[in-house]
């Protein structure tokens, strides 16, 4: 059975409304599944528990605003979408910093992948090429400290709109001081 990607959204929708005003604890299937207008059983077509669900809302929410965007916009829009799209899901996010450790790692590695897709950007445009130790410690330092930034913001409940300026005048510094 093929598994359609407008029911694990439509699933993964009602969860995190749910999210907005329930501890993660105190939902269950069957009030995601309430909240979705589905019957419960269908969960389970998709889903073998809620820790599943989560897992694919990461990857599937990454994956269409980073991964699946990056060929389409340049870094800096792309930059834009990802730090609204974390805007509008503030509180589902900071809820689950709280709940998942491993959300920390997927987080960072995300930011990883966006920050690739500057220097492979920046390479385009330029008559420098980085090497790969180079492309590695700037991505790498860069992904950790906005990952920091962008977590302490959403626990805090600041604006990560905001933040878009200073990421983007602080990675095209540093990457001109790469190619002098």
């Amino acid at each position: 059975m093929k598994k359609s990607i407008i029911t694990q959204k439509i699933i993964a929708k009602a969860f995190k409304d749910l999210m907005q005003s329930n501890a993660y604890h105190q939902i269950s299937v069957s009030d995601i599944m309430q909240t979705a207008k589905i019957r419960r059983q269908t969960f389970y077509n998709y889903f073998q528990n809620q820790e599943e669900l989560l897992s694919w809302i990461f990857e599937n929410d990454f994956a269409e605003l980073i991964n699946d965007n990056l060929d389409y916009y340049g870094w800096q829009n792309e930059l834009l979408l990802l730090l609204r799209y974390l805007d509008e899901n503030q509180i589902f996010y900071q809820k689950i910093f709280v709940i998942d450790k491993n959300f920390q790692q997927f987080f960072l590695i995300q930011w990883e992948n966006l920050l690739d897709k500057v220097i492979f950007d920046q390479e385009k445009k330029s008559d420098y090429h980085w090497s790969d130790l180079e492309k590695s410690f700037i991505c790498r330092y860069n992904a950790a400290a906005i990952c920091a930034i962008t977590k302490e913001s959403i626990i805090r409940g600041n604006s990560l709109e905001k933040l878009y300026s200073q990421i983007v005048n602080l990675l095209l510094a540093q990457i001109k001081i790469f190619e002098s």
